[in-house]
């Protein structure tokens, strides 16, 4: 059978049209404690009953008054209760807002006014972050709870209805909105990326092809710890397990390993997507504890690099079939490019080292690259752009089918981030980067997070990778700070735990480090740091605009 044929995003229907051919085939495993032996339990639900599930509770969302285009807030964790819900919404042809909490529970209040919802559907605590915080009272007669009881709202046993026995297919068509994922916000206000059906539609077909998934002669056995792919099994047709994560307490730095590895395989699963943070403490648990993961084939990263030392370690953990590969796009532009592990520790890699930058691959089908000339302000027409040479040094911009068109209720993030072309709009990522001459693509940082000294441009990601391969450093992050009315280029550094050495003496050992690679020889700052501010959602891209003010306190203390 063929999945996503058309370009409305409704997988309800594949999930009707599995059952209905292979009706016991598990859908869902959902981690359910422990054994009097310790040993992990859990539940399996079959698609049989998944689709009994989702095609009952569909009438029951409808007479709440959720339909199409109703706008409702999700802040349902992976379970199989979640599943069910995501997939009766997509039945009724309803308007997903997804908010992630790890953001900050005032900004969660913040983020809904902008947003305007309609109806809410939750946990527990998201119901009770809401009753605190006051997310969003005039909804309060369209409240779902799930996984749990909360005064007021509607469980989804109450909603259930007998199932017709031809469902409707949702009305609306493939440019209604679908969904609306927000950015991290960690290079400036989180923004409402808006997803039309045939969008988001484009983003799972491109999913398949980078999860290497043939769910004719394999269907996947997948667990996805990232919102945007909660479903991407169920949209093969194959198993969805649910991680063992206690959201939203666990971020991604804090997950226990363990139960990762325990899950992964009791469960048999094939195929993960997580944060590098995640990933590299896994794959080092994993290591250090002889732990292997023989039926976990394809890890995809997402969020920010996977460096050369995390790839050994996973594809250690992984055995000889194992395969990882990296992610670049956006929250707007789910995902672009893919890099392999193979080809960037035997070839990339050892550049990133010198001060190239780090490769993120080649595009996948359909989507285009391009290097234009960096601009900083707003780009009103691709006639004002100049593209660049292979080679050379700008901002990159990407065009495709996958790509959210605008953001939600914010017509000035829209005018900043996108260049309009009478072929086709193009999304600007934020990136500076170049292509080589094989058609990969390089980043080197952010465009807004250079630092512009009286030298020249100094750009983040073609210097910290050199201070990164002190055998005592952890990890760098560059900032500018402003010094006798000139921008200096700051390196924090945050040392190796058990490192050995004093401060001084790395300082010095780094110094004369920077003054061997002409790209950092101008850096004459070295500050060190406990631990680097980083992302709410990876757990995984350094927070520049804090590391800058502490860096700036730090000198002005000096």
């Amino acid at each position: 059978m063929k999945f996503l044929k058309e370009d409305i995003f409704n997988l309800a229907e594949t999930v009707r049209e599995v059952a209905a051919k292979y009706p016991e085939r598990i859908a869902v495993i959902e981690p359910d404690g422990f054994a009097t032996n310790s040993k992990r339990k859990y539940k399996h639900f079959t698609y049989a009953q998944l689709t009994k599930d989702a095609e009952s509770l569909a009438p029951g969302l409808r007479e709440l008054g959720i339909n199409e285009g109703t706008r409702i807030v999700c802040m349902t964790p992976p379970s199989y209760e979640a599943c069910v819900v995501g997939l009766g919404l997509q039945r009724v042809g309803a308007f997903t807002l997804w908010i992630d909490p790890s953001v900050g529970y005032l900004n969660v209040a913040e983020r809904l006014s902008r947003i305007k919802p309609e109806a809410f559907v939750g946990i527990p605590a998201a119901f009770l972050g809401r009753t605190i915080f006051g997310w969003g009272a005039r909804f309060s007669k369209k409240s779902i709870v799930i996984n749990g009881f909360f005064p007021g709202a509607k469980t989804l046993a109450s909603l259930y209805r007998n199932a017709p026995d031809k469902p409707e297919k949702p009305n609306v068509s493939p440019d209604a909105p679908c969904t609306v994922l927000y950015t991290t916000g960690s290079t400036g206000p989180a923004k409402p990326a808006l997803y039309l059906h045939r969008n988001y539609v484009n983003v799972y077909r491109i999913s398949h092809k980078s999860w290497r998934f043939d769910p004719e002669n394999n269907p996947p056995v997948d667990m996805a710890i990232f919102p945007a792919f909660f479903f991407i099994a169920i949209s093969a047709g194959g198993t969805m397990v649910v991680p063992p994560i206690k959201f939203p307490r666990e971020t991604p730095a804090k997950t226990k390993s363990k139960a990762l590895l325990e899950v992964i395989n009791d469960c048999a699963v094939q195929s993960c997507f997580a944060s590098p943070v995640l990933l590299e403490n896994m794959a080092r648990y994993a290591v250090k504890n002889g732990i292997k993961t023989p039926t976990l084939t394809r890890v995809i990263g997402g969020g920010a690099p996977i460096f050369a030392s995390v790839k050994h370690a996973l594809l250690e953990m992984m055995g000889k079939d194992g395969q990882v590969f990296a992610n670049y796009g956006a929250t707007e532009a789910l995902p672009s490019t893919e890099m392999g592990a193979q080809e960037a520790l035997e070839e990339t890699f050892p550049l990133t080292d010198k001060g190239a930058g780090i490769c993120v691959g080649r595009p996948f089908e359909g989507v285009e690259v391009r290097i234009v000339r960096i601009v900083d302000g707003i780009i009103n027409s691709i006639e004002e752009t100049k593209q660049l040479a292979d080679g050379e040094i700008g901002e990159i911009i990407v065009r495709g089918k996958h790509i959210s068109p605008m953001y939600y209720l914010d017509d000035e993030s829209t005018r900043k981030n996108k260049v309009p072309d009478t072929n086709g709009q193009w999304h600007r990522l934020g990136d500076s980067g170049y292509i080589d001459d094989k058609g990969r693509i390089w980043t080197c940082g952010r465009v807004g997070q250079r630092v512009k000294s009286k030298d020249g441009d100094v750009f983040p990601l073609l210097v910290e990778p050199i201070f990164d391969a002190h055998p005592q450093v952890h990890r760098s992050g560059l900032v500018g700070v402003t010094m006798n009315g000139n921008i200096k280029p700051v390196i924090c550094v945050q040392l190796k735990l058990g490192h050995s050495g004093s401060q001084k003496d790395i300082r010095k050992q780094l110094l004369e480090l920077a003054a061997q690679h002409s790209i950092t020889s101008i850096v004459k700052h070295i500050l060190f740091i406990k631990k680097l501010p980083v992302d709410p959602r990876h757990n995984s891209k350094i927070e520049r605009p804090a590391l800058e003010k502490w860096a700036t306190r730090k000198l002005g203390s000096a």
